[in-house]
């Protein structure tokens, strides 16, 4: 039968040959097409053909898994991880990084276009990473207690819970693999209420080098953050002290324990008076540090352009986006629901000798509504919202009628329905630019501008 006539299975026979798949979706599945009926198939790229096994029917389209590479896409090529193929985190290693960045880019073009119905032509482009190996200073692994004590960490496959073994990860950085490495061999006091299946989850996070009482201040070190099994565990002490003996280790402790983490020396603009951003173990920061700086500073340069008496930071984290824009003819305002990520943010104003600076803790839709009814006007609002978007904040935020909007995402599809109801609502798109924060993933950041019609 010519593969142009392949026939869709019945519920008894869920698997189809020879699919060629011709695009790629947000979210990494390669799409293809047969009879008309739309599949997304995990693992697929552009270019192969492959059999398929359905795992879930919509109706119109339906998703499925690759049971056959039958014909592999020009485009893969070898990768330089030994685990990328059975672990749960890049999808595309081993294939070229500009392909990557033309995927990309097309994500955030096709959302602009299909959700947020954006009619202008706005350019977009695309900033790939200054690294493509190596730039994740945090990672979470799975770790499982083996009889003798050893400890096997790895990651999730895909979709399942089987834990696939690592002693290393291509994407993370150099001080994380020398811990993961070094953990491989060391035998620890296996808690008897664990059972040798039962996995925990612990991250390891890499920091700049530290001064003080535990601090060598030459050398990056790690702090890592357990998470037990279940809240009131205890069973992982004897482990957590184990894991403070191991050299580069600079903290750790269980989740329980991070009230009482240390405030650590995250990252440092340059020169010997750049702004120095602190953390606290298990608090968010972005994984690729390079490609931070490049949008921090691109987000100060927009701002800048616009000389804003008053700034408003939503979704502030310890001040990432905002720190280094307050000075003492422009007053800088944040807003955070985590009460520990603001506590840090006013440890950052602290240090840094920070003035006309407030960073407040709670909802940021509340916030800007406490705004609105008090005719609180800002020049310019930054919004870096979480991956579901910011859709309830948006008609308290035109209330505001900020003449400028930086938005910055993590989702191109909330972005766009984000930005499309901004635009109906005054305001005119004038720029996007793409960030590759995660190489060999399909995520990808964007920032983005609007301005208010007048």
């Amino acid at each position: 039968m010519p593969k142009n006539h392949l026939k869709i299975p019945s519920a008894n026979q869920p698997q189809i040959s020879d699919v060629v798949v011709t695009a790629v979706a947000f979210g990494g599945k390669g799409v293809g097409r047969v009879d008309g009926k739309v599949f997304f198939i995990a693992d697929a790229i552009p270019g192969d053909t492959v059999d398929i096994e359905i795992t879930a029917d919509s109706g119109r389209y339906a998703d499925a898994k690759i049971l056959r590479l039958t014909n592999p896409s020009p485009l893969r090529g070898t990768s330089p991880c030994q685990f990328s193929d059975r672990c749960g985190g890049c999808q595309w290693q081993g294939i070229p990084y500009e392909q990557q960045l033309a995927w990309k880019r097309q994500f955030v073009e096709t959302a602009l276009g299909r959700i947020g119905r954006v009619e202008a032509a706005v350019p977009v482009a695309i900033s790939g990473s200054p690294g493509t190996l190596g730039y994740r200073n945090r990672i979470f692994v799975r770790g499982v207690f083996a009889a003798d004590g050893g400890v096997t960490f790895g990651y999730f496959r895909r979709g399942s819970r089987d834990l696939v073994p690592i002693d290393r990860c291509a994407i993370a950085g150099g001080t994380i693999n020398q811990i993961l490495n070094h953990l491989g061999s060391v035998r620890f006091s296996r808690p008897e209420a664990l059972r040798a299946v039962t996995p925990y989850r612990m991250e390891i996070q890499e920091i700049s080098a530290q001064l003080g009482l535990l601090g060598t201040g030459q050398d990056p070190q790690v702090i890592i953050t357990v998470y037990p099994p279940s809240p009131d565990c205890r069973d992982l002490d004897a482990f957590v002290d184990g894991l403070r003996a191991t050299p580069g280790v600079f903290w750790v402790g269980l989740i329980r324990d991070l009230k009482a983490a240390p405030l650590i020396l995250f990252e440092q603009d340059p020169g010997p008076n750049g702004l120095r951003y602190h953390t606290r173990p298990g608090q968010f920061q972005q994984v690729n540090v390079a490609h931070n700086r490049i949008v921090r500073s691109l987000v100060h340069e927009l701002v800048e352009g616009y000389k804003p008496a008053r700034v408003l930071d939503l979704f502030c984290g310890s001040g990432n986006l905002s720190l280094g824009l307050a000075r003492s003819d422009r007053y800088v305002e944040g807003s955070e629901f985590s009460e520990a990520a603001i506590a840090t943010a006013r440890e950052n104003v602290r240090i840094n000798k920070i003035t006309n600076a407030l960073y407040l803790a709670g909802s940021s839709e509340k916030h800007l509504w406490k705004c609105a009814k008090k005719g609180e006007q800002f020049d310019v609002v930054i919004a870096d919202p979480p991956r579901e978007g910011m859709f309830k904040d948006l008609i308290p935020l035109q209330k505001i009628g900020a003449k400028a909007i930086i938005y910055v995402s993590c989702d191109p599809a909330t972005m766009a329905r984000d930005l499309g109801a901004l635009i109906r609502g005054g305001y005119q798109l004038k720029f996007v630019r793409a960030f590759d924060f995660f190489p060999n993933t399909w995520h990808v950041e964007t920032v983005s501008v609007l301005e208010k019609v007048v």
